[in-house]
């Protein structure tokens, strides 16, 4: 009797463990580009990034003219906004 009891608490618990593995894929890292900086260097700038007095970055994108724009900006409306000094 003891050797059924035994028997069937270790394949239950194999059964969890085989079960639970099959339930959790691995996740595959997105790998996708900001699209903002994307668009940047397709435009011939370059991007940088900034980081403000409290510890936020914004990413910014040097145009070859010089000019700075805010890169979501430039992306989302198609206009340079230029950085807040």
């Amino acid at each position: 009797m003891r050797r059924l009891v035994a028997s069937s608490a270790g394949l239950a618990a194999i059964s969890l463990v085989m079960m639970g593995a099959a339930a959790a894929p691995a996740q595959k890292p997105i790998g996708m580009a900001n699209p903002a900086s994307v668009h940047c260097g397709n435009i011939g700038g370059k991007l940088e990034i900034r980081k403000d007095a409290t510890g936020n970055e914004t990413g910014y994108c040097r145009m070859p003219d010089g000019s700075i724009c805010e890169e979501w900006a430039l992306f989302r409306d198609q206009k340079c906004v230029a950085p807040k000094e």
